[in-house]
């Protein structure tokens, strides 16, 4: 098992449901804005920073937020899902309810940790909860919004062509995690699909059919080889959970294999005039 010089600074008493975890690598101003917009929530909540490696290790002053800090600084870069499960081990350790996921520079809107906290509560078969969000560019402006279907039926018959998620706009419970397993760091560019994948064949799911994350399109995050190597770890989930008897396994098989011919610049630009067409 790879070891790495892990600690983690506790600024309070672990009382709260909600861990909100976060990765983070060489971002400082992106977790920030991040945690800004999560803080001025009044969720019952703590954070979980991931500091994946960073060339300058990240430091965050407690005394800043409102709600506790948990920081865990690994000494080498070794990929989000790596990180990710080095955060849910404490978060698992510390009995928190819920794990709310969030990736540096993407920003809550509303009270999205309250409503989702609140749905699970409401809907104890329900094991991860997500929600549409808004997808800008660098400057800020819209480019379209992503309304993942709702129902667990409707999630289901999605995931064997893509995510029915937006990740860091889900809410898992603790115990569902526990019983199929955290990221599989085998998955590295898919390690979220694959996680929600399992998830969904084994448990009910949901989308809050609301607006509660804004989303910054980076280019350098779009990158020809980063969205190949995604697509590929994508079709090894597909074919991992295969299912003879379903058209729709094959059907997502196929449509993955015709994303690698079809150019990102395109497929945004079918996505951003659904935005324009209203």
């Amino acid at each position: 098992m790879a070891t790495s010089n892990d600690y983690s600074k506790q600024t309070h008493g672990t009382s709260s449901r909600i861990a909100v975890l976060i990765p983070v690598f060489n971002q400082l101003d992106d977790l920030l804005r991040t945690i800004d917009s999560v803080d001025s929530e009044a969720a019952d909540l703590e954070f979980f920073v991931v500091d994946d490696g960073s060339t300058a290790a990240i430091e965050l002053s407690p005394h800043r937020f409102v709600h506790p800090i948990h920081l865990i600084t690994l000494a080498n870069n070794r990929g989000c899902a790596f990180a990710r499960n080095t955060g849910l081990e404490q978060i698992v350790a510390k009995g928190f309810d819920y794990v709310a996921l969030q990736d540096a520079g993407d920003i809550d809107i509303g009270e999205r940790m309250a409503k989702q906290s609140r749905f699970l509560d409401l809907n104890p078969d329900i094991a991860v909860v997500g929600a549409w969000g808004e997808y800008v560019n660098m400057d800020g402006e819209l480019l379209y919004v992503h309304k993942p279907p709702s129902l667990s039926r409707e999630i289901r018959a999605r995931m064997p062509f893509s995510s029915a998620f937006i990740h860091p706009a889900c809410m898992m419970r603790v115990s569902a995690l526990k019983t199929v397993g955290f990221y599989d760091t085998s998955y590295p560019n898919s390690s979220d699909y694959e996680l929600l994948f399992r998830l969904t064949r084994r448990f009910e799911s949901a989308n809050l059919p609301e607006i509660l994350i804004k989303k910054e399109n980076n280019p350098a995050s779009l990158s020809l080889g980063k969205r190949r190597r995604g697509l590929k770890y994508r079709l090894r989930a597909q074919l991992t959970y295969f299912r003879f008897q379903s058209p729709r396994s094959y059907l997502g098989v196929m449509t993955t294999l015709a994303f690698f011919l079809i150019p990102y610049r395109i497929i945004l630009a079918i996505k951003e005039r659904r935005v324009y067409a209203g």
